[in-house]
């Protein structure tokens, strides 16, 4: 009698304390984008305050609507610029490299977002200091929002790697919520925004110690011929089966090398037809993440509540709200899987402004600008509350984290750096027009049809986009649950023309059983 070997034994063991660190440090350059979205909300209204901005340029601030913009702009304009110089470096200086550049960015930004605050200085000075500072802040975000996501999936044990990606976008919002936080405490304190700002530098010493102390990205070092600190990498994280785990990187890399020979040494190209289901899965997602109104919706939160008769002090309530609808799916996204749940995050979001749509029709917009007066619960105020609530939560449940983690999963490694760089040029790019247009947008329908039917019109475009999302996401969308990245390139970027069309319908009658099953039968 033949004994079958024991697979279980054969198994990698992953150390528990070094994937903390592998998720933690580069996670912490998430936080810090989220932390200047919750900053900034608040800054910029003391910075139209005599008494609380502390400079002698509040009002060149109060009265330019055009400061007002840049203030918060120049941040996410950076990350483009810095987004954009990563897909021409990210393969040459490595996943880790970028994420320390990132961290030295976060500091030298934070450190002269408050030097502006200079109370001696004019608005010239004050104004360009502030906007270089903001803009170098975002060129860091630009840098850590491709490092850290690729780093954690390269690095990560594929059975938890969805749920520490989905915690990378998780720390986002907790960093969103810690913003949010310190500027409402320091809200009213004469020039106390420096401070506000000044909060993100421990933050980010603390990231750049981090990442220097942790090894490079293991498949990083493999594909530029650095076996032996690869091996050493995943040793790092594995106390057993590193050699085994290599040794399908490797086979990988030779096997690319192969093609590229076979194609008489024409290197890989992110562009390559071979490619293309891959692309379009990916950048796809990122795109349909800003158009179906995230960005607006959002970023406008609290005029859009002031509007349905509430406070101004729902912004707090809406991050919380986002952090334990991410926790949701950071739980479940490796249980029932990543199709799964852009699935019923993007229904539940498409549900959302279908309703919003109706209930804002004719709606009669409140005029108190206070924001402190008591709510007018009516039936259509209650509606527009939870359907703003559901809408969030539909987006933190499926495209907030899964966009990330798809990006992260589905390119060979091989043009994974690139990938990565090209998505992430795309979320700020569309983050930028969305944002901008959306104002314009909603004024010009308040022309046309009324202010009563201006965000009716608005949430009705976002609903049909939304709509076509779904379908999106049937057609071309992977399922990777439980599969490594090298398994996840055999079975969805053969030369072949394979679809992903068995391999997602497998997966989601996996889900459809609710079972919850990791296993992933080959």
């Amino acid at each position: 009698m033949i004994q079958e070997p024991d697979y279980e034994t054969l198994a990698p063991v992953w150390k528990g304390w070094a994937v903390l660190c592998v998720f933690l440090f580069p996670a912490t350059g998430g936080l810090l984008f989220g932390y200047d979205i919750g900053a900034t909300s608040y800054v910029l209204n003391q910075l139209q305050s005599e008494d609380d901005s502390g400079v002698t340029w509040w009002h060149d601030v109060e009265k330019s609507s055009l400061i007002q913009g840049l203030i918060p702009s120049t941040d996410v304009a950076g990350a483009l610029v810095g987004s954009i110089i990563v897909f021409k470096v990210a393969d040459q200086i490595g996943r880790r490299r970028e994420m320390q550049i990132a961290a030295v960015l976060y500091l030298v930004g934070a450190i002269f977002e408050m030097v502006s605050s200079n109370s001696s200085w004019g608005a010239g000075l004050g104004l360009t200091v502030l906007f270089a500072a903001r803009f170098l802040y975002g060129i860091g975000c630009g840098f850590a929002m491709h490092g850290a996501p690729t780093y954690i999936a390269e690095m990560a044990p594929s059975e938890i790697r969805g749920t520490l990606v989905a915690l990378k976008e998780a720390m986002i919002v907790v960093g969103m919520v810690l913003g949010y936080g310190i500027g409402f405490f320091l809200q009213h304190q004469s020039g106390a925004w420096k401070f506000t700002y000044g909060a993100s530098i421990p933050l980010a010493v603390f990231m750049l110690v981090g990442v220097t102390a942790l090894p490079p990205s293991a498949r990083w070092l493999a594909i530029t011929g650095r076996i032996e600190e690869a091996r050493a990498s995943l040793n790092y994280v594995y106390s057993q089966g590193a050699d085994d785990i290599l040794s399908d990187i490797i086979e990988q890399i030779e096997a690319e090398k192969t093609r590229v020979a076979t194609l008489g040494g024409q290197a890989a190209s992110l562009f390559d037809a071979r490619y293309r289901k891959c692309l379009v899965a990916g950048v796809g997602v990122v795109f349909l993440q800003q158009v179906t109104g995230q960005p607006s919706i959002l970023y406008y939160a609290n005029t859009i509540f002031k509007e349905a008769g509430m406070s101004s002090y729902a912004a707090v309530l809406t991050g919380v709200f986002k952090l334990f609808a991410t926790l949701g799916s950071v739980v479940l996204v490796d249980k029932y899987g990543r199709r799964f749940l852009l699935f019923v995050g993007v229904s539940v979001m498409l549900v959302a402004l279908v309703v919003m749509t109706a209930t804002f029709a004719g709606y009669e917009t409140s005029d108190d600008d206070s924001g402190d007066d008591a709510v007018n619960l009516d039936w259509r105020t209650v509606t527009i509350i939870i359907g703003m609530f559901a809408y969030i939560g539909g987006y933190q449940l499926g495209f907030g984290p899964i966009a990330w983690l798809l990006i992260s999963e589905v390119f060979p490694l091989e043009v994974r750096g690139q990938a990565v760089a090209f998505a992430v040029q795309n979320n700020f790019a569309w983050n930028l027009v969305v944002s901008l247009l959306y104002p314009v947008l909603i004024d010009s329908f308040g022309t046309a049809f009324g202010d009563e039917y201006k965000y009716c019109a608005g949430f009705g475009i976002f609903a049909v986009l939304t709509l076509y999302a779904l379908v999106f996401i049937y057609r071309n969308v992977p399922e990777t649950k439980g599969l490594s990245l090298e398994e996840i390139e055999r079975k969805f970027c053969k030369d072949d023309g394979a679809t992903y069309k068995a391999d997602a319908e497998a997966g989601e009658r996996d889900n459809s059983s609710l079972l919850g099953s990791n296993s992933v039968v080959q």
